[in-house]
């Protein structure tokens, strides 16, 4: 595993979050700029991403492997939500802020650096199970964590008009074209690559402007995040990967799976905070503080257990 390779990609995005802050601060930026760019991500650059991940000549994953990694995604958002809801009744947290505590905790930032982050540690091969992770990902965030986001403090009840949002269809037409083997013409998949690839600088910026917007102490005296972020970056981590080792006998799917699920915050708790009038600011902090702290918690955890 390449630690420093890791590192490097960290660093990118706070290098790209400070250039949002910067923006915002000379008033390039602001929280209108913030509404329209996550109206673009949402809708246009997250599911051209989407799309693009299953775009590729490559089929290194056979179906059954493919449902097999759906499958403990799947249940790892469904541990997550379990324990999300008594996580956030012991923090004692402010209604305003329960819903977006548990987004926070249970959605993890796999798609932005996953893909390199997985990429530098196994190897490009395994970039591919990062795409059957985040499509997992996509169906979930854009439908219970949208109902989080908007409330977090009633009752979900799933309904159709949830498939209408842009990234949940990207995902559910990326799901068929992996298992019917449709072979897209290179040239569009290459299209759909460039652009999508935008996603993650243009979430990082959303982030530092939203972050320029508040006094940057309330980043650091929130006192549940920090105890969040232990559960979420080590203590979750860690317990799954004790239970997948004893079921699970290929090493590289139990590795993606813990690196995936030990990642920081979300950036989509920002977006969908500006897009469906969310506490934003406390999505930004929480991005921020758990991105820091990962950059001691992912390698510590790597290095202790693989």
């Amino acid at each position: 595993m390449d630690l420093n390779a890791m590192m490097s990609q960290m660093l990118l995005l706070f290098f790209t979050l400070a250039v949002g802050f910067f923006a915002a601060k000379i008033k390039i930026m602001n929280e209108d700029t913030n509404r329209f760019l996550s109206e673009l991500v949402v809708c246009i650059l997250n599911p051209l991403q989407i799309l693009a991940s299953v775009m590729t000549p490559q089929r290194l994953l056979q179906n059954g492997q493919v449902l097999a990694l759906s499958l403990i995604a799947f249940l790892c958002y469904i541990v997550a939500i379990l324990i999300a809801l008594p996580l956030t009744r012991c923090l004692r947290t402010p209604k305003k802020q329960v819903g977006i505590l548990r987004f926070m905790f249970i959605f993890s930032n796999t798609g932005f650096i996953g893909y390199p982050l997985a990429g530098a540690l196994f190897g490009e091969n395994a970039t591919f199970y990062v795409t059957v992770f985040v499509l997992m990902f996509q169906l979930f965030c854009w439908t219970y964590g949208v109902f989080l986001v908007e409330d977090g403090t009633g009752r979900f009840r799933p309904s159709l008009s949830l498939l209408k949002n842009p990234c949940v269809i990207a995902a559910l037409i990326a799901y068929a074209i992996y298992f019917s083997g449709l072979r897209v013409p290179s040239v569009i998949g290459d299209m759909t690559r460039y652009v999508g690839q935008l996603t993650p600088p243009v979430s990082m910026l959303i982030i530092g402007c939203a972050l320029a917007q508040m006094k940057l102490r309330r980043v650091f005296d929130q006192w549940r995040l920090y105890v969040l972020c232990a559960v979420k970056l080590l203590l979750f981590p860690a317990c799954v990967w004790a239970i997948l080792r004893q079921v699970v006998n290929n090493e590289l799917m139990v590795a993606i799976t813990v690196l995936l699920i030990s990642m920081p915050v979300a950036t989509n708790s920002t977006i969908i905070s500006y897009r469906c009038g969310g506490d934003q600011e406390t999505a930004s902090a929480g991005i921020f503080l758990s991105t820091l702290l990962s950059l001691g918690t992912l390698p510590l955890l790597m290095y202790l257990l693989f």
